[in-house]
């Protein structure tokens, strides 16, 4: 018996020590009661996963080019050209260099402008050139858009102007809203005295630039801004003597949620005794009476105001103006029920202007008001018995001697009171 235990005690060792071990393990599960509720095990933690991204087709690399040639022949040719100098690696920011080598830059807006006008997130260039060898003037132009596509340079566009006419570029700004940015430039005519600036804006519809200017819009000698919502035309005036004397203004053209078109129109600040008492007309005739009084006044007083002189003399025409402004504010006295200070003006009007003065006409006018209404008693007959004196044609050709530029004044503009 001691032998067999001593034979198989190796083996009741090992099975106790197998025994030990497996009591170190995890116990029995413990009943779940009913109604209870598991605990949810821990969620997955997820890696992040790039996303296979598309590789666009580079524009081609831009390395060391040989400036290239200009071409013989004016317009797609040039385009091409300069296509070709940029697919060779030619960089995009010399092509104003090339244009100024070839002597066909642009006067007006002729930069090159890099920027993303169909929306695909790719800039386009844009250029624009004149015609070197050309004998009129201004010499002929060319715009053409330019864009990267498979790897490649190619014409997306481009817009040649009627003859006799070259183009000044702009630039590029989203005006419509739809989150792309329209094509901004101008068509530049001349005349033999005034060079004029028409008004184009594109927007680029997948096969071409729609045009979205509704109304006239060529100003003389414009200065172009682009804000965030509008164009601003900045304009000094015709070049022509015979124009007559001008002022700066300022048009906006915005979008109205079908065209682009203007949408108001500024004047600058009058320089010439002529303006500032259109100035007041206007303000007399639109009701504004306070705004016109003190325009008459400052046409008698303001030392600052310019004369234009062109077919009176500098004396001359302040004497008319001054003339002028008291008739108005002899009418402006009655319109306003205010018949003392309307009689110190035509006093002032009687003694100030003899025959042998300029401007005697307008006493002679403002004479003939006076004693009709004194007559009358009524400011719409005093008016016509007025413009149906002699003096009145005399005193027209006066207000009317301010070139083509400015309002054609009537007989019935000289007494502006009649209806009751």
């Amino acid at each position: 018996m001691d032998r067999i235990l001593h034979t198989f005690a190796p083996v009741i060792l090992v099975t106790l020590a197998l025994l030990g071990c497996a009591s170190d393990g995890p116990s029995s599960p413990t009943p779940v009661e009913r109604g209870s509720t598991l605990p949810s095990p821990p969620a997955p933690t997820l890696q992040p996963t790039s996303l296979p991204t598309a590789t666009p087709d580079p524009c081609p690399p831009i390395r060391e080019s040989a400036m290239p040639a200009r071409p013989a022949t004016f317009g797609n040719d040039y385009v091409l050209a300069l296509q070709e100098y940029l697919n060779a690696g030619g960089d995009p920011a010399t092509l104003a260099q090339v244009l100024q080598e070839w002597e066909a830059l642009a006067p007006e807006g002729g930069l090159p402008l890099r920027q993303d006008l169909t929306g695909d997130g790719t800039p386009e260039i844009v250029i624009t050139c004149i015609n070197p060898q050309a004998e009129t003037f201004p010499p002929e132009g060319l715009l053409a858009v330019i864009t990267c596509r498979n790897g490649a340079y190619e014409t997306l566009y481009t817009y040649a102007p009627e003859p006799f006419s070259n183009i000044a570029l702009i630039g590029g700004q989203d005006l419509t809203g739809d989150g792309k940015n329209e094509l901004v430039f101008a068509e530049v005519t001349c005349g033999a005295h005034t060079c004029w600036d028409t008004l184009h804006v594109g927007s680029w519809n997948g096969s071409d630039f729609q045009e979205q200017i509704s109304g006239e819009a060529a100003l003389p000698y414009p200065t172009f801004t682009l804000t965030k919502e509008a164009i601003l035309a900045r304009s000094v005036g015709m070049g022509s003597v015979g124009a007559g004397p001008q002022r700066v203004y300022t048009e906006t053209w915005a979008w109205n949620g079908s065209v682009i078109t203007r949408t108001a129109t500024e004047l600058g600040p009058a320089r010439y005794r002529y303006h500032v008492f259109r100035d007041g007309d206007e303000a007399f005739h639109a009701g504004r009476y306070a705004e016109a009084f003190d325009a008459y006044l400052r046409v008698i007083n303001d030392e600052t105001l310019e004369p234009w002189a062109g077919f009176y003399s500098a004396p001359e025409e302040r004497l008319w103006f001054t003339a002028l402004a008291r008739w108005r504010l002899l009418l402006l006295g009655m319109q306003l029920g205010n018949t003392p200070d309307a009689e110190a003006h035509y006093q002032r009007l009687q003694a100030d202007f003899t025959p042998e003065t300029p401007g005697y006409p307008v006493a002679q006018l403002a004479r003939r008001f006076w004693d009709a209404y004194a007559r009358l008693g009524m400011m719409p007959g005093a008016c016509e018995e007025a413009l149906a004196a002699p003096e009145a044609p005399v005193v027209l050709e006066f207000l009317n001697s301010f070139g083509y530029a400015n309002p054609t004044y009537t007989a019935e503009e000289l007494c502006p009171l009649m209806t009751p």
